[in-house]
């Protein structure tokens, strides 16, 4: 079964003009979406917050993509009331955590709920600086004292501007001998801990026609578009491993319009959603829209879809949007949960 695109644009078209009365969706745009997931999407909706679940015969079975998942470790923004974590995330590899995608306010304690090693993580990819996405790295650091890690670990990020200090720059100044956490400075003094921290800039410029790659592992490589997100340097991650491929949209607008092919046939992406449509400029300025979120989820064809970045403002429509992206993506579509883990191989 095939979506219809003139009922699509409705839909959209309708979702675009969404309102909110008092903090809630109005009955009408849910019981709209909820006819339309069952009457021509291949997905159909759980309202306990389950994910949607196509029928197996409306997806490729072709299996090639195993034994890789991604855990939620932070589904917020930098909010102090919102009952979430700041955003991060874990990708697992053969039963491992290998990776780790932003490291927001609380992810340390999230990450020990998780079960994870630490000894196991190969490295660290930060979208960007902000609190809500990096503010735990030296709780992460401090914490690794009391492991056996003796494996130097690479720690990713944007190069700088005028407005925030480049990745490496703000390890030094964390780590640094002159740094707000100098009591930590041996891991980035090569011999001088057991093991040393790798800072990695990742330049401005890189492009869908050029990003940013490299291998960590025989079997894990990391890739990364520069994103707009107003004036604050930032990235798109993508994590390939034994076949799959996850992205991580980070905070973006999506200005130049490039996350869809980026995360073209992605097993999973994840894409932020902090505002709603109504935003204002500024906020547009910063982050996608849900229009834009529905858009990218069906021209990338991702074969499952979360939303993360969870806040206030964007959670009344969480529901609505939800159901409106099961209408276009190709597979499921989740709400995230601190500590959710969701298998990349899974049909």
């Amino acid at each position: 079964m095939k979506n219809n695109p003139s009922k699509f644009s409705n839909i959209l078209r309708k979702y675009v003009h969404l309102r909110q009365q008092n903090g809630v969706i109005t009955v009408w745009l849910s019981t709209l979406l909820y006819s339309s997931v069952l009457s021509f999407s291949p997905l159909a909706f759980s309202s306990d917050n389950q994910p949607h679940v196509a029928p197996t015969s409306e997806i490729n079975r072709t299996q090639v993509c195993h034994n890789v998942s991604v855990q939620v470790l932070g589904s917020g923004g930098p909010e102090l009331d919102d009952g979430r974590t700041s955003s991060a995330y874990l990708v697992w590899v053969n039963g491992k955590a290998r990776v780790l995608v932003d490291a927001g306010s609380g992810s340390s304690v999230q990450f020990g709920a998780s079960d994870a090693a630490f000894n196991d993580i190969q490295a660290i990819a930060l979208s960007h600086l902000h609190t809500d996405h990096a503010a735990d790295l030296p709780s992460f650091i401090k914490g690794s004292f009391f492991t056996s890690r003796d494996s130097d670990l690479l720690v990713l990020g944007p190069d700088g501007n005028d407005v925030m200090p480049s990745t490496s720059a703000y390890l030094k100044a964390l780590f640094g001998s002159d740094g707000a956490f100098r009591y930590l400075s041996s891991f980035l003094q090569e011999g001088r801990d057991k093991y040393t921290l790798r800072p990695v800039s990742v330049e401005l410029s890189a492009s869908l026609k050029s990003p940013y790659a490299t291998d960590i592992s025989d079997n894990i490589s990391l890739e990364a578009l520069s994103v707009h997100h107003g004036p604050i340097p930032a990235l798109a991650w993508k994590v390939k491993a034994n076949g799959c491929e996850v992205v991580f949209s980070g905070d973006t607008s999506d200005k130049g319009k490039t996350l869809s092919e980026f995360a073209k046939g992605a097993d999973l992406l994840v894409l932020h959603n902090a505002i709603d449509d109504n935003a204002g400029g500024v906020a547009k300025h910063l982050h996608m829209t849900p229009s834009q979120l529905i858009a990218i989820a069906e021209q990338s064809k991702a074969k499952q879809i979360v939303l993360s970045h969870i806040m206030k403002r964007s959670e009344a429509g969480l529901s609505a949007l939800t159901e409106a992206i099961a209408v276009v993506a190709k597979g499921r579509v989740y709400s995230a949960k601190e500590l959710m883990n969701i298998p990349l191989d899974q049909k």
